[in-house]
C-alpha cells in the first residue's frame, strides 16, 4: 500500500502537481502537519505527511521512496554519510504513569530494575501493592532508541542484546505510535510508559489521566532541558537527499521564524 501511494505521488510530480512526501517519527508529525498549508502557500508545494517510526524514515529515504524523513533522535554516523539533515528542534523523553499512581519521581536505577522485570510491583516504591504493567516502543522506534541509550538495556529482538539481564521485560506491551502508548498508561491504572515529552505535555493538558515523573529529581521542563539539568537531551531531524533542492529547501525553512514557533507551540525547544 505504502509502495503504490509512493508511485501515486511520483506521476503527481510528472503532471504538476508538486508534492514532498514527509514520513517518519509521530513526534515530529504534528510539528509538520501544522505548518503544511502555511509552506503550501509560500512554495507552491504540498506535503503529504504520514508516520511508520523514525527508522522507517531513514530506510524509505535512502530506498528512494520518499523526500523527506522525520526522525525523533540523533543520527548515527553511517546514517549521516548516507544523507543530509537538519534539526528542526529538540525534545526529551518523559516516563509517564496513570494519574491514579502517586508516584511523582523516578530514577534510572528504579527504570532499570522495572523494565528488566526484577521488579514486578509498586509496593516497592511505597505506593501501592499492584503489579506493575510495562509498556514500551516497537524495534523501530526512534523513542526506543534513545530509551535504550539512557538505561542500557535493549529490546529483546535488538541484535546488540547479547546480556540477558539487560533485556526489556518480555512481558512489555510494544506502542508504535505515540498515542498508542499514552492511551495505554491513561487507560492502565497500574501501567508505565515513556514517549516524547511534547506529546506528552500536550494530551495531559486535554484531559488524558497521564502524570509525567521528575527523573533523578528534575522535572523534563523546557529551561531543565537547554541548561542540560534534565538527564535526557534528543533531537528532532528531518532527513534527506542532498540531490533533491526542494526537499533541502523544506528542511532549511523549518529554521525560519514560522516554523520554529510551531516546534514551540508543540510544547519543544527550538532549534535556534
Amino acid at each position: 500500500m505504502r509502495y503504490l501511494l509512493t508511485v501515486l505521488l511520483s506521476f503527481s510530480f510528472a503532471f504538476g502537481d508538486a508534492v514532498l512526501n514527509c514520513v517518519g517519527s509521530t513526534t515530529i508529525q504534528p510539528i509538520i502537519e501544522q505548518i503544511a498549508q502555511r509552506y503550501k502557500q509560500e512554495s507552491g508545494i504540498t506535503l503529504n505527511i504520514s508516520g511508520g517510526g523514525s527508522q522507517y524514515a531513514v530506510d524509505s529515504l535512502i530506498s528512494g521512496k520518499i523526500e523527506i524523513g522525520m526522525v525523533s533522535r540523533d543520527l548515527t554516523e553511517q546514517e549521516k554519510s548516507a544523507v543530509s539533515h537538519v534539526t528542526i528542534g529538540y525534545d526529551t523523553l518523559a516516563f509517564i504513569v496513570n494519574s491514579d499512581n502517586p508516584l511523582k519521581n523516578i530514577s534510572k536505577k528504579d527504570l532499570i530494575e522495572i523494565y528488566t522485570g526484577e521488579v514486578k510491583n509498586w509496593k516497592k516504591f511505597n505506593t501501592k501493592d499492584e503489579k506493575i504493567h510495562l509498556v514500551s516502543k516497537r524495534i523501530d522506534r526512534g523513542t526506543l532508541d534513545v530509551f535504550e541509550k539512557y538505561t542500557g538495556l535493549f529490546h529483546p529482538k535488538n541484535p546488540k542484546n547479547s546480556d540477558k539481564t539487560k533485556m526489556i521485560d518480555a512481558s512489555a506491551w510494544e506502542a508504535g505510535a505515540n498515542n498508542d502508548m499514552m492511551v495505554w498508561v491513561g487507560g492502565i491504572v497500574n501501567s508505565i510508559g515513556y514517549i516524547s515529552l511534547g506529546s506528552a505535555s500536550a494530551i495531559e493538558k486535554h484531559g488524558l489521566p497521564i502524570k509525567i515523573l521528575a527523573l533523578e529529581g528534575v522535572k523534563p521542563a523546557k529551561e531543565n532541558i537547554q541548561n542540560h539539568s534534565y538527564p535526557i537531551k534528543r533531537e528532532l531531524n528531518l532527513v534527506f537527499l542532498k540531490s533533491n533542492k526542494e526537499a533541502e529547501k523544506f528542511a532549511d525553512w523549518m529554521l525560519e521564524e514560522y516554523a520554529q514557533e510551531s516546534v514551540e507551540k508543540n510544547l519543544f525547544v527550538r532549534a535556534k
